[in-house]
C-alpha cells in the first residue's frame, strides 16, 4: 500500500511514440499498489478509462507523472491549479532538461516514489504582472518581444526601481535557472544550476553589445516598453499576452516553486550533450 503518496495523476503527450503504452503500464502498476489514479482527459479516453478522467486544471494529486518532452512539462505546469504535486517527468523528447528519467526507468522510478526513495529538487518560477494584470507563473521564462518579426524592441530595464539598462533588440528574456538552458542559452545567456535561485535577464539580438544580468531572487525587475510593433509577453513558449507601448512588466521570483522528483543528478550530463 502507498504511504504518503495516496493519489497519482498521469499526463502524457500522445503524439510521442510509446507514450500511451507507458502510461497504461504505469496505470496498472499504480492500481496494483492501491494508489488512486487520475488521468488527463485525452489520456483517459485513449486508455478507455473515462471514470479516471480529470482536466489538468482540476488535478492536485500527491504525485504527478508527466510523459513527454520539455514542452509537455511546461504546458502541464502552466495548467496546474497549485504547486502541491511532486512531479515525476519522463523524457519522451530529445534533450529533456526538465525531465528526470528515461522511459525504461519509469516503472522503477514510480516504485521508488511510493517507497519514499527519492530526492526533491525545487524549481523556482517567475511571477510577473503587466500593467497590474497577473500572468501565470513561468517555469522557464517570460519572453518580451514584438509579434511582427524583425522589428525593433526598445525598453527601459530597472532593478528595484533603478535603471540598469536601455534595451534596443529583438526582445528580452526573463528566465529562471531552469530556463537558462532554453531560449536564453540560444541567445548567449549563461547556464545556471537549477538548484540556485536567481533571475536571469538575457537580451535577444541587441543592436549594441549587452550581456545578460543575473539578479538576486528578491530583486524586483521592471521593464517599460518604449517602442515595439505589436509587443507581446510569451510565457514558457506556450501562452501569449498582448502588450502595448507604454506597458510596464514587473517580475520577481514566485513564492510557489515546483517540486520535481530526482533519483540522480543528470543535469550537467545533459548540458555537455547539448552541443553534440
Amino acid at each position: 500500500m502507498p504511504g504518503l503518496l495516496k493519489t497519482t495523476g498521469i499526463v502524457a503527450n500522445l503524439a510521442k511514440e510509446g507514450a500511451l503504452e507507458l502510461a497504461g503500464q504505469l496505470l496498472r502498476l499504480l492500481e496494483q499498489e492501491g494508489v488512486d489514479v487520475l488521468l488527463e482527459e485525452g489520456l483517459a479516453s485513449a486508455l478507455n478509462r473515462p471514470e479516471l478522467a480529470r482536466p489538468i486544471e482540476a488535478m492536485s494529486p500527491d504525485l504527478l507523472v508527466i510523459i513527454g518532452g520539455d514542452g509537455t512539462v511546461l504546458r502541464t505546469c502552466l495548467r496546474l491549479p497549485d504547486n502541491r504535486p511532486l512531479i515525476l517527468a519522463v523524457n519522451m523528447g530529445k534533450r529533456g532538461f526538465l525531465t528526470t528519467i528515461e522511459p525504461e526507468e519509469a516503472p522503477g522510478a514510480v516504485k521508488a516514489c511510493l517507497l519514499g526513495a527519492f530526492q526533491v529538487e525545487e524549481r523556482m518560477r517567475i511571477k510577473a504582472y503587466v500593467d497590474g494584470r497577473e500572468l501565470p507563473d513561468a517555469l522557464n521564462e517570460i519572453c518580451l518581444t514584438s509579434r511582427v518579426p524583425v522589428k525593433l524592441f526598445e525598453a527601459r530595464i530597472c532593478k528595484d526601481g533603478r535603471e540598469i539598462a536601455f534595451l534596443e533588440a529583438d526582445g528580452l528574456i526573463i528566465a529562471t535557472p531552469s530556463g537558462s538552458t532554453g531560449y536564453s542559452l540560444s541567445c548567449g545567456g549563461p547556464v545556471i544550476d537549477p538548484g540556485l535561485r536567481c533571475i536571469l535577464l538575457t537580451p535577444i539580438c541587441p543592436i549594441r553589445p549587452l550581456r545578460s544580468f543575473v539578479l538576486p531572487p528578491k530583486a524586483e525587475v521592471e521593464v517599460e516598453i518604449l517602442r515595439a510593433r505589436e509587443p507581446v509577453a510569451v510565457v514558457d513558449g506556450q501562452e501569449v499576452y498582448e502588450l502595448s507601448v507604454g506597458s510596464v512588466v514587473r517580475a520577481r521570483a514566485s513564492d510557489r516553486p515546483l517540486r520535481f522528483v530526482r533519483l540522480e543528478d543528470g543535469f550537467y550530463k545533459k548540458v555537455a550533450a547539448r552541443g553534440r
